[in-house]
């Protein structure tokens, strides 16, 4: 991995978005520059949609919780037989019968609408990104004010092996592409 790729990935991370490493194939000559052009969009395009279909579900379960790194929910590290607990939002979320009625609580999921919500996504590319967008995810903007919870931001969160599984699909489509063209 270059030097110029690790600066890269620290600006992304301190403007809030993803950095994807990809393969460098050297400069494009200037006659090749808009087939090139068009085979990323492509590619970038065919990356979003892997995300979508194959790790979009992940983001919701307790696994990629704890792998990612998201906040403990209030009550989640408490004695589950306490008063606080029982009164707490995770002891509230077990008890009910929409997200943890099972046993389970899954981080991102209360009565589960904005996750059937975002089965349907936009997906749009450019050259140089892909991007999902999901109008049901809005929800995960709205919080309380002192917490330090961000929904939004914990599901943007990507795993060192998700950048590298979509790096592969990037550069496998690319390569499909930019041989067809």
């Amino acid at each position: 991995m270059g030097a110029s790729l690790m600066v890269a990935r620290r600006v992304a991370a301190k403007r809030g978005y993803l950095a994807i490493g990809i393969r460098d194939r050297g400069p494009i000559g200037r006659g090749l520059k808009k087939a090139y052009n068009d085979a990323s969009k492509k590619a970038w395009h065919a990356t979003a949609v892997y995300f979508h279909e194959h790790l979009r579900e992940k983001r919701f379960t307790p696994e990629h919780a704890k792998a990612a790194g998201y906040h403990a929910r209030k009550g989640e590290n408490l004695d589950p037989n306490s008063k606080a607990f029982r009164k707490s939002y995770y002891g509230r979320k077990l008890r009910s019968k929409f997200g943890g009625g099972r046993g389970v609580a899954n981080p991102l999921i209360w009565t589960g609408a904005t996750y059937r919500a975002m089965r349907s996504a936009s997906v749009t590319s450019t050259s140089k990104r892909g991007r999902v967008a999901y109008r049901g995810a809005s929800k995960f903007s709205f919080r309380h004010p002192r917490s330090r919870i961000r929904m939004h931001d914990e599901f943007r969160r990507l795993l060192a092996s998700e950048i590298q599984e979509l790096a592969r699909v990037y550069d496998t489509h690319l390569d499909r592409e930019w041989d067809q063209s």
